[in-house]
């Protein structure tokens, strides 16, 4: 799952939430747990899915981070590619310096060339060194003397970054890897093999350099290594990322979360996903040791926010109407490799102490208690239909990945005509969810005419890297940042999510038209099918309530 650092600021509005803040009192670290949903269910739709959006957020691991045991494999694709331009194999070396210096004393490092084979460069020995003043000087000579030659072989570079890794006593433990290539010299399948191998073992965050690279091959990377993804748009500005992606590294204190969802009886959980800070549909990942549990181990945490979509089945047979039932309870505790657990072995409001620093270095963060996804049935459809502005936004935001993806598609396929359509689409919807970067991105690849409205004209020249540096974020999501705690009431008049659904008025169900399920009237896709109930709709997500 990709997982990135973020700093967590966004505390408004919630249905449910822990009222743990003790790092924010100086009370050491915490982890806390909220979760937003619209309880209302129509009583008369039978068995339904309610959909909630779970908001866990890690403040205070600083001083655990700073005694935790980590280490960094830095990987530098030497092909023979990057010697064109020069700069890129400078931007390469500066890189690589940045990076060994955002190191925390103590780290266990190494420094790989990467070409149709993987070369530790240092330590010179091999293996990994531990990082100090002189460990760490030795380092950066070493990435001065980086030499451009052979040949792309990137899951022969992780194969030994796993290696690495897996020699050392530490529970934190990433790879930050550069590219201008493809997979090209290495047999097929060899990657997706390396990859299976590398998932238990570290995370990896991954940047493409130069037109050469393969946006869905590094997206199908740190999508499987828990990262993120980006394109370098300007040379001179890589040793700045690198040391940034190292400094969030080295802030990272515990090696995972449990999360545990578990619904009443009769119940189960259908779907869960991370919706921020990138989106990863972790259904499948998830272990269910009965029909109604569903658990799965994060990666590794420093100081941030995530957000999961949730959807769990209900059943009105039996239950009273316009009452609050609990469906499922969500808990969270540490897992055992990050050196601690919670009491009883669940987040049951108590806190974990650490076992020792291999496993990263915690000590007495509190958790929280676990918290309820709820239900309301009603006869009510102005009640049941409305959907929670986080669901809606981090809907909207789904569309956008999926627009981009298709423009992508079309545009590779020779279908300029199509990938114009998709790239307006995601224009309107970059522009209603505030998401600058990507609408920076999208700029490099259509003229944009009318954000509102989506209309754009395709740029005469549309270079690789541009359709890379947009396909590379498709996947990665913007923050909820609004509207405030009044639209986190189920109960509170519907806020407008976008112009476009501010003026739909109350209405009948919609019907699908592929499978025939129904769906509120503000609803864009079918919950069932995916099927575009309303072409042009923002892109909540249907029956999220």
């Amino acid at each position: 799952m990709s997982e990135g650092t973020e700093d967590a600021e966004d505390t408004a509005g919630t249905d449910q939430a822990t009222g743990d803040r003790g790092a924010d009192e100086g009370r050491g670290a915490a982890i806390t747990l909220r979760i937003d949903q619209n309880e209302y269910l129509p009583a008369a739709a039978g068995r339904a899915e309610m959909h909630a959006i779970v908001r866990v957020e890690a403040r205070g691991l600083g001083p655990a981070a700073a005694r935790a045991a980590a280490s960094e494999v830095i990987v530098i694709d030497c092909s023979g590619s990057m010697t064109w331009p020069p700069t890129k194999i400078m931007a390469a070396r500066k890189a690589t310096v940045a990076a060994v210096s955002a190191l925390r004393k103590g780290t266990r490092f190494a420094v790989v060339q990467g070409t149709e084979r993987a070369d530790v460069v240092y330590p010179p020995t091999g293996g990994m060194a531990v990082a100090g003043p002189d460990t760490k000087a030795a380092a950066s000579r070493a990435a001065m003397r980086l030499a451009a030659l052979g040949g792309t072989a990137i899951g022969t570079w992780l194969d030994l970054a796993r290696r690495l890794h897996a020699e050392q006593p530490t529970a934190l433990r990433h790879t930050l890897l550069l590219t201008d290539g493809k997979n090209e010299h290495e047999d097929p399948g060899e990657l997706a093999r390396v990859l299976d191998a590398c998932a238990p073992c570290f995370t990896c965050d991954a940047r493409g350099i130069g037109d050469g690279w393969d946006a869905i091959e590094l997206k199908e990377i740190v999508r499987r290594l828990r990262g993120r993804a980006d394109a370098v748009l300007d040379h001179s500005d890589l040793p700045a990322e690198f040391e940034a992606l190292t400094r969030g590294s080295m802030a990272r204190a515990l090696a995972a979360l449990r999360i545990r969802i578990r619904t009443r009886a009769g119940g189960a959980v259908g779907m869960v996903k991370q919706v921020y800070p990138t989106r990863v549909d972790l259904t499948a990942e998830g272990a269910r040791p009965d029909p109604r549990t569903w658990e799965w181990r994060s990666g590794p945490w420093g100081d941030e926010v995530r957000e999961y979509q949730v959807c769990v089945t209900a059943d009105p047979e039996g239950d009273a109407q316009d009452e609050e039932i609990e469906l499922a309870w969500v808990e969270l505790s540490l897992d055992e490799t990050s050196g601690g657990s919670a009491s009883g072995g669940s987040a049951s409001g108590g806190s974990a102490s650490a076992g020792g620093q291999s496993g990263g270095g915690t000590a007495d963060i509190r958790l929280p208690a676990a918290q309820s996804v709820l239900v309301r049935w009603t006869d009510d459809p102005l009640l049941s239909s409305r959907i929670h502005p986080r669901l809606a936004h981090y809907g909207a935001d789904d569309a956008l990945g999926l627009a981009v993806t298709a423009a992508y598609d079309a545009y590779v396929a020779g279908d300029t005509r199509e990938a114009l359509t998709h790239w307006g689409r995601a224009v309107r919807l970059a522009h209603e969810l505030g998401n600058e970067k990507m609408l920076d991105r999208l700029r490099g690849l259509v003229d944009i005419v009318d954000a509102a409205a989506g209309e754009v004209r395709l740029r005469e020249r549309i270079r690789p890297l541009d359709l890379n540096s947009a396909m590379v974020l498709s996947e990665e999501s913007s923050r909820f940042r609004g509207p405030g705690p009044g639209a986190a009431d189920p109960v509170a008049p519907a806020m407008p999510i976008t112009p476009a659904m501010s003026t739909m008025p109350p209405g009948p169900d919609l019907e699908c038209p592929n499978c025939g399920r129904m769906a509120p009237v503000t609803a864009t896709f079918c919950q069932q099918c995916d099927t575009t109930l309303r072409p042009g709709g923002p892109g909540t997500p249907a029956g999220a309530v």
